[in-house]
């Protein structure tokens, strides 16, 4: 099947490699990438996935993990810091891995690890949570922070030499069938044609294919509140020591991202521009830095995701199909859960196969409550309480949340919320994240968790499995 994508970047180049390796040689594989685009670089955080995607994990190739932490100035992710995002005013730790009984369906381990050591110290309750707490096993990669421009790049040298076709243009038009509505050609500045049989939008906020097929915006800005961005960078201090996590600092107006890679930092403040400006936003990261920083130009979003995520033989895929905002990295994570999805289950050989509405109405309905609860995850996190600025006030009057977090935060007041509850899908957050978010935002109490072991009389049975955990936890290290 003839297969174009239009965009490179991170997304166009990530979809390209995961076709040509996992069903190698079944498809002609065009990428439509201009050479003259705006390149940021500025860092990105990573999930689990994209290691996976870097270590083969997910079809067989032979892969060079080093090399791609090298290429990319990648650090080791375990998880994220999070700073002043509650009104008691302490940080909280959420590491990428749950506990040992996360998969269960009661995680009494969660539970007595709440009970016994509070809201501030849940992180205790995980490996990669030992490991911040104890400082060791710093060198094992878990996830990864990384350039995303540079990624997208180590893939495209992949992709070519696996005969993956590069164009250096735009497409300036579009050629459709007049019955059907399909694309069957693009024709670009340069003057070529390019026809395909499945065409994969890969073109960003400009949406270039997603517009054609008159796929419309819907937005989340009624419960996510960004949407701005100011992007910078930071060199390291002498001896400075490149910290093994990302840290989400709560602002006055939204928050800061610190993204460590190997040769710099990679920041921005994420904020709403209705109650500040670019020029403020620096003043302010500046004072909490007492530094002075060169911002790179600011950047405005919509929060939000196409109406479907595959309309015709038109496909999206990363910001073209959604963008929430950078918290807990859901752009990049999203945007593999995707490409899995849509290549594992629907891409087969010949077109007649691929482009039914069957396949597009089960993708779509799985798309869309993907983004939908990722949506809700990351409303969750503005849930903390803060009212010491007329930002956080707004978030407590308006009540962002939609009606299934504040199920959620209602119910978290008498129980620990379970899988159920939350309704968990492939490509969202696993409950372990969900978990660190709500105890760290004091929405669920050491007291309720405690009532909820001894109710169920698994409070000895959680402490001896906790405690069991720590031994094997001290032998290994």
């Amino acid at each position: 099947m003839k297969i174009v994508i239009v965009g490179g970047g991170t997304a166009g180049w990530l979809t390209a490699y995961y076709i040509s390796s996992s069903q190698p040689r079944s498809h002609d594989i065009t990428v439509i990438e201009p050479s003259k685009i705006g390149i940021l670089g500025v860092g990105e955080s990573g999930t689990g996935l994209i290691t996976g995607i870097a270590k083969g994990d997910f079809f067989p190739r032979e892969t060079d993990f080093d090399a791609f932490v090298k290429y990319t100035n990648a650090s080791n992710k375990m998880g994220i810091n999070f700073i002043n995002w509650n009104k008691k005013g302490y940080d909280f730790f959420s590491p990428l891995d749950g506990t040992i009984t996360t998969s269960d369906v009661n995680d009494i381990v969660f539970k007595y690890v709440l009970a016994k050591y509070g809201n501030e110290k849940i992180h205790v309750a995980s490996k990669l949570g030992m490991d911040f707490e104890t400082g060791k096993n710093f060198d094992q990669y878990s996830a990864l922070h990384f350039d995303a421009h540079k990624t997208g790049q180590y893939f495209k040298k992949i992709c070519l030499g696996d005969g993956v076709k590069c164009v250096d243009s735009v497409v300036s038009s579009v050629k459709k069938n007049l019955l059907t509505r399909d694309i069957e050609k693009l024709v670009l500045k340069n003057g070529e044609k390019v026809e395909g049989d499945l065409f994969i939008d890969c073109s960003g906020f400009r949406r270039v294919l997603m517009k054609e097929v008159g796929v419309k915006w819907r937005s989340f800005k009624k419960h996510l509140p960004m949407n701005s961005a100011l992007p910078f960078f930071l060199d390291y201090e002498s001896g400075e020591k490149i910290e093994p996590w990302t840290t989400a600092t709560a602002m006055s107006s939204g928050w800061m991202w610190t993204i460590p890679l190997q040769n710099r930092k990679g920041c921005g403040y994420v904020y709403n521009d209705k109650f500040i400006t670019p020029e403020q936003a620096q003043e302010e990261v500046e004072k909490n830095l007492n530094k002075k920083i060169t911002p790179l130009k600011p950047i405005k979003f919509d929060p939000g995701r196409g109406e479907c995520a595959w309309k015709n033989n038109v496909v999206s895929m990363g910001v073209s199909s959604a963008f929430m905002e950078p918290l807990q990295a859901t752009s990049i994570h999203t945007t593999i859960a995707q490409i899995i999805l849509f290549v594992d289950d629907f891409l087969l050989p010949q077109k007649q196969e691929v482009n039914i509405s069957e396949n597009r109405r089960s993708y779509n309905k799985r798309v869309a409550e993907m983004y939908d609860l990722t949506s809700d995850f990351v409303s969750l996190h503005y849930q903390g309480g803060r009212t010491d600025t007329k930002f956080w006030r707004w978030i407590r009057d308006k009540k962002i949340v939609s009606k299934h977090v504040q199920d959620i935060i209602e119910r978290s007041k008498y129980k620990v919320v379970g899988h159920d509850e939350i309704g968990l899908r492939f490509g969202v957050a696993a409950i372990g994240l969900w978990h660190w978010t709500i105890a760290g935002l004091d929405l669920v109490s050491p007291e309720v968790a405690e009532r909820d072991l001894k109710m169920t009389r698994l409070y000895e049975s959680a402490e001896y499995t906790f405690n069991e955990f720590i031994k094997y936890y001290n032998r290994s290290k």
